[in-house]
């Protein structure tokens, strides 16, 4: 499926992660993994199943508005903030396992598919929207976004025209409409 192909956008705006996994791969850290997001697709289209709402999801994108890495700075050296496990069977400490976390505030953008007609579209998008309230993405919590104003915070549905022209200009206003603060590229990725 190519985007010209996607006839259908679920925008879910401005959502706070806090204590997201920042480590995504042996050698790199600050961002979660781009796998995290697909695994939360997968997760959600099979809540979706369980609630017998009729909508497909095909693509992930993520937004990332704001990050603050859980990382103590000291020079050219950080370190991450850890936890203290709780002590082992012999009463001394157990040993450490380096975590490292981020709180974000992001957007997510999945390509969605549905039967439903398109007066339930904001109902099914406002449905999805409070699944993910009780998720968890990369590991971490969404909590809710004090620095947003709600109105910025709901999900919303992106319904593309088949005339090319039309199309560029429905993509340029939901980008431009997702895009107050971008601190990282869009990442865009197939499930």
């Amino acid at each position: 499926v190519t985007m010209s192909e996607v006839k259908n956008l679920l925008v879910l705006p401005r959502l706070r992660v806090q204590n997201a996994n920042a480590i995504s791969s042996p050698m790199t850290w600050g961002f979660p993994a781009m796998s995290a997001f697909v695994g939360l697709m997968h997760a959600l289209e099979r809540k979706l199943a369980e609630a017998s709402l009729p909508v497909s999801l095909g693509r992930v994108g993520v937004i990332c508005h704001d990050f603050e890495a859980q990382a103590t700075e000291g020079g050219y050296i950080r370190g991450f903030h850890l936890t203290r496990n709780p002590v082992d069977k012999t009463g001394g400490t157990a040993a450490i396992v380096e975590e490292g976390r981020i709180h974000l505030d992001i957007t997510l953008i999945f390509s969605i598919d549905t039967g439903a007609v398109e007066s339930e579209h904001e109902n099914i998008a406002k449905h999805i929207g409070e699944l993910v309230a009780g998720m968890r993405i990369a590991g971490g919590s969404v909590i809710p976004n004090r620095a947003v104003p709600t109105h910025k915070q709901r999900p919303h549905w992106v319904t593309f025209d088949d005339d090319e022209e039309e199309r560029m200009t429905t993509s340029l206003s939901t980008f431009k409409h997702c895009n107050s603060n971008i601190q990282t590229p869009v990442y865009w990725m197939h499930g």
